[in-house]
């Protein structure tokens, strides 16, 4: 079987074109986005290389979405109920975000 993996870079230049968001406009819904590209990002590395993601494709992926990564800690922090919320009234969301999580857990060697 053959495997097709996005390079850092045409993933970021991909993101970037078409979920720019500023940083001023993220609302729960961009951060969940941004919550599961950021995972699927992780999963790709952990599962290519068994390394976490380079921070340059880290980087690249936030300021896709007009964010730096601070930017989206303290929206988890200062959002936290909505974001709960936001995932209780769409289960599709939270059940790809465990999809992911425990994706990267499996390909993370111990």
């Amino acid at each position: 079987m053959m495997r097709t993996t996005l390079s850092a870079g045409l993933f970021a230049a991909l993101l970037t074109a078409h979920l720019a968001v500023q940083a001023e406009e993220l609302t729960v819904e961009h951060y969940i986005a941004l919550s599961i590209a950021r995972l699927e990002l992780a999963k790709q590395s952990w599962t290519a290389t068994q390394q976490p993601p380079p921070a340059d494709a880290v980087a690249a992926l936030f300021a896709g979405y007009g964010v730096e990564e601070t930017d989206y800690l303290a929206y988890t922090g200062a959002h936290r109920e909505a974001i709960d919320a936001y995932l209780a009234a769409h289960p599709e969301a939270q059940a790809h975000i465990d999809a992911l999580s425990a994706d990267i857990d499996q390909a993370i060697p111990e």
